[in-house]
């Protein structure tokens, strides 16, 4: 009988713990659920979502969902939070193991503020953007600018798989290749400082071109921007804008793997550093290693890139980025022909005359400060400075001249390349209102300083080719063989030398401007006025180049519908283009390039703000164009032409025709030709590497429902016409290279596999002259995985 009482309280006491615990479990059984779009119906990806009496937080995943599970009885506020979103906020009442299903909710667009210098990060996901700050110094609606701006998001930079700045841009209107170096034609001229960052004037080294692990997007404003920003490239001016922190913690990596043994992983981490979320950081990194399609090239890169914002209350804002980053590789001058042979097929596509142990290494730092300050209700301090420090290693052999129709000497040159750039701007924002006109008014200086510092040195092989022959040996083009050179046998020659020695080299500039951005009902004028003060060091104790020059610009727009404006502006631009920081020689002193620009268009967010549209018409004159003088065997010699004038048009389309199909696309018209020269031959021919058509296009296509959800496929193409170059018996011809991806999402994790090339086209990107082409790659592949939490 004790026996009997004992196992039916034991049992009585199981049964017990088992009520009370599936009571426990039935109490926390609740959830909540929902999906969060925005304002153009997209998934918005990384919101915070916190219930606030419960301190329960989670984020909305890659579609927009989220989910807040194990959830007792509760009387509790919701809040969906973004930087770029209004908040929302419901209060929520939850019995016991209740679902509640919110469903979709639908932000919209926080523009209530807009900001003097970009300190807050964007959290968006789209191929447009709707503002710019490169235009005008502080964020302004890109429908409101009275000037074309190109701009290439991340996402479509991830989307297409694309590396480098040189990879992106052919994603711009009207923008394409120069050269195999980081130099690009825009809008039918030669742009090579393409270094700025954030608004602010780094660098180029023209080499080598930038990596895109710490990008948000590339913006490329057309024409001459002369009375913001100082001298640049006539054509138009390239700007990296750097990812800013975010206020929600987000973390992804991907790795990629492809043709030529290419391997590359990267990641990006972000979040806020205290609870009061007014110190935010973002870390990104990446490795890249790869071989190629020519001979003896190679890609070894790093770069590790933090930054930090500090937002401690609504005056003041400050933001910090840190870029570290190397490349290991070799110098391309491009495939060269057999002599008087302009069939471009003459040699392989892969050949190069580098040889075993060349070698290109360059390290770039820079760091760059931000910061606003709110003085008043309508006056706001605003600042900013990069430093900017390379330091470029490089050991190449390179043409020097025919032997036979198929054999060329070799010489060898090694040099060191070493710039600081400081770049400060400081500027001043007053809003204020005369009678029925708004204006925000811009009271500025920059100063601008960079040292160079230059240590090349040629050699030769005098046992075998004698003294100041500049020789160190002979290269077979029809048939090459690439063997270790004996370098260490090498001897200094007296050739060259004496011209590439730049010692502490420096130029500096001065610049104050105004400028005054009114607002009248429908109309928005905007007028700038800079005073630049240029100076550069000269040689041989002269007195350098003294440049004091004044800069203007003038717009009008005009919006026709809420979503809809036209425009039009005039603008001018010089840059001094001398010798001092480069490689590039010269055979007389260069006057100033001097630049004017015309220019008429119309920009619409078409209906839902989901897509933006532009098109633009222009007339671009340039004065004293400096191009290369086309002598192979010194291939950083320029010349100066004397005018030069582009007239064309272009048109983009961007952003998201349904929430899960995404498009850019974009074609440009450019009729460029000389019309003034010293050699009469030359007027009215087309400048070089300036097509007439270009055209670029991405499609992404997503399946958002079914059985298939998460699986994508997206195609485009690149095409350019037929191009000039500074032989005239050299003519590129016209391509059209067609890509294509498929790519598949599942939760947090992405797969793709992208292929470019498709047919295997044979083309050329770009040419000096019959030694100095380089071709495109042929059809190659690359496969990406990828994870986001």
């Amino acid at each position: 009988m004790n026996a009997f009482l004992c196992k039916k309280r034991l049992l009585t006491a199981i049964a017990g713990l088992f009520f009370s615990y599936s009571s426990i479990c039935q109490s926390n059984a609740g959830k909540i659920t929902g999906r969060v779009v925005n304002a153009d119906g997209l998934p918005a990806e990384n919101l915070n979502i916190e219930l606030k009496k419960a301190h329960r937080i989670t984020n909305t995943d890659g579609n927009g969902r989220f989910v807040l599970s194990h959830l007792g009885a509760l009387h509790d506020t919701l809040v969906i939070s973004s930087v770029d979103l209004h908040s929302f906020i419901i209060p929520i009442d939850l019995t016991n193991a209740q679902t509640l299903d919110l469903g979709d909710i639908r932000l919209t667009y926080n523009i209530k503020e807009l900001q003097n210098v970009e300190i807050k990060g964007r959290a968006l996901r789209s191929y447009k953007s709707d503002y710019s700050f490169l235009a005008t110094k502080t964020e302004a609606p890109v429908k409101d600018i009275p000037q074309s701006i190109s701009t290439i998001t991340k996402e479509l930079i991830r989307d297409k798989m694309e590396f480098t700045k040189k990879d992106a841009l052919d994603a711009a209107a009207g923008v394409t290749h120069y050269s195999g170096y980081d130099e690009y034609t825009i809008r039918g001229f030669r742009a090579e400082n393409a270094g700025n960052i954030n608004g602010l004037r780094g660098y180029n080294s023209t080499y080598t071109s930038s990596m895109l692990v710490n990008i948000e997007r590339i913006e490329v404003i057309k024409g001459p921007v002369a009375s913001l920003y100082g001298n640049g490239d006539p054509g138009g001016t390239i700007n990296m804008v750097t990812k800013k922190p975010l206020d929600q913690q987000a973390y992804s990596i991907d790795l990629y793997g492809g043709s030529y043994n290419h391997f590359r992983a990267q990641g990006d981490m972000t979040g806020p550093l205290n609870t009061g979320k007014t110190l935010l950081y973002r870390f990104n990194a990446g490795y890249d290693n790869s071989r190629s399609f020519r001979d003896q090239s190679f890609n070894k890169a790093y770069q590790l890139a933090p930054s930090f914002s500090f937002i401690p209350n609504t005056r003041l804002k400050i933001n910090v980025d840190f870029s570290l980053s190397h490349v290991s590789t070799v110098l391309d001058r491009g495939q060269p022909g057999l002599q008087d042979d302009p069939n471009l097929k003459s040699t392989p596509l892969n050949l190069t005359l580098s040889q075993p142990g060349d070698y290109l290494k360059e390290t770039d730092l820079a760091l760059i400060a931000t910061a606003s300050y709110k003085l008043g209700k309508n006056l706001s301090f605003n600042a900013g400075y990069l430093h900017y420090n390379t330091r470029q290693h490089v050991a190449n052999h390179g043409f020097d001249d025919y032997i036979t129709d198929d054999s060329v000497y070799l010489n060898f040159t090694k040099w060191k390349y070493n710039t600081t750039t400081n770049t400060l701007s400081d500027y001043f924002t007053y809003q204020t209102r005369t009678g029925r006109l708004d204006h925000k008014i811009l009271l500025g200086y920059d100063f601008i300083r960079s040292r160079v510092d230059i240590d090349q040195s040629f050699y030769e092989q005098p046992d075998q080719f004698g003294d100041n022959s500049g020789i160190v040996g002979t290269f077979s083009l029809k048939g090459p063989i690439y063997l270790p050179r004996p370098v260490d046998q090498y001897e200094p020659s007296d050739k060259d030398n004496d011209e590439t020695e730049v010692d502490g080299d420096v130029y500096y500039t001065h610049g104050v401007y105004v400028q005054d951005f009114i607002s009248f009902h429908r109309w928005k004028f905007l007028a700038g006025l800079r005073q630049e003060f240029y100076r550069g060091s000269g040689d041989d104790g002269d007195e350098g180049i003294r440049q004091n020059i004044l800069t203007w610009r003038a717009g009008v727009v005009y919006s026709l519908t809420p979503t809809i404006s036209l425009y039009g502006s005039y603008n001018t631009g010089f840059d001094p283009f001398e010798a001092s920081g480069t490689l590039q020689t010269f055979n007389e002193p260069l006057k100033p390039i001097r630049s004017s620009l015309a220019e008429i268009g119309a920009k619409t967010n078409l209906p839902g703000n989901k897509l933006s549209a532009s098109i633009a018409v222009y007339r671009l004159l340039v004065q004293n164009v400096a191009v290369n003088a086309n002598d192979i065997s010194n291939p950083d010699l320029f010349v100066q032409q004397g005018q030069n004038r582009s007239i064309g048009g272009e048109f983009e389309l961007n952003g998201n025709i349904l929430p899960n199909l995404s498009v850019s696309l974009a074609y440009a018209y450019c009729k460029a030709t000389i019309t003034k020269s010293k050699i009469s031959d030359d007027i009215g021919r087309t400048v070089e590497n300036a097509p007439r058509n270009l055209s670029t296009s991405w499609i992404n296509y997503s399946l958002n429902k079914g059985a298939l959800k998460g699986l994508g496929i997206s195609l485009g193409h690149v095409y350019a016409g037929q191009r000039n170059t500074l032989d005239e018996q050299t003519v590129l011809p016209a391509y059209f290279i067609l890509n294509s991806s498929i790519h598949y999402q599942w939760k947090k994790f992405t797969v793709g596999v992208l292929v470019n090339n498709l047919t295997d086209r044979q083309y050329w990107i770009a040419a000096y002259n019959n030694v100095a082409k380089w071709p495109g790659a042929p059809r190659n592949m690359m496969a990406n995985v990828g994870y986001r939490f």
